[in-house]
C-alpha cells in the first residue's frame, strides 16, 4: 500500500510525492493521468454480499440506500477493478453519476 511521503503547496494546488512498491506501480499500467487516491479509512458505508445460484456461484454487492437514489435506474455500464493488499481486497466500481442519482 502506497503512502504520501512529502507534501508541497504550490499556489492553489497541493503536490504529493508518493511511495509505491514496484507491484503497486505496475498495477497502474503506465496510466499516470486521471489517478484518484483514496484511503480505506474513508469506507464508512456498510454493504452486504448476496449469494445467488447453485452453491452461491454468483455474488453481488448491495448498494446502501444512503448512497443511491430511490428512483429506479438502468445501469448500462459498470466497470470495476479489484485491488488486493496483504489484509484487504478493494473492489472499486465506476458508474456514470447520472445513472445512480
Amino acid at each position: 500500500m502506497g503512502e504520501i511521503v512529502k507534501t508541497k503547496i504550490s499556489g492553489d494546488k497541493i503536490i504529493y510525492k508518493i511511495e509505491l512498491s514496484e507491484e503497486e506501480a505496475m498495477q497502474l499500467k503506465n496510466h499516470l493521468k486521471g489517478i484518484h487516491m483514496f484511503s480505506a479509512e474513508l469506507c464508512k458505508h456498510d454493504s452486504k454480499i448476496i449469494e445467488r445460484g447453485a452453491k452461491g456461484g454468483a455474488k453481488y454487492f448491495t448498494i446502501p440506500l444512503s448512497l443511491k437514489s430511490r428512483k429506479r435506474k438502468r445501469y448500462s455500464k459498470v466497470s470495476y477493478q479489484k485491488i488486493e493488499t496483504k489484509d484487504k481486497i478493494f473492489f472499486i466500481c465506476v458508474v456514470d453519476k447520472d445513472l445512480l442519482f
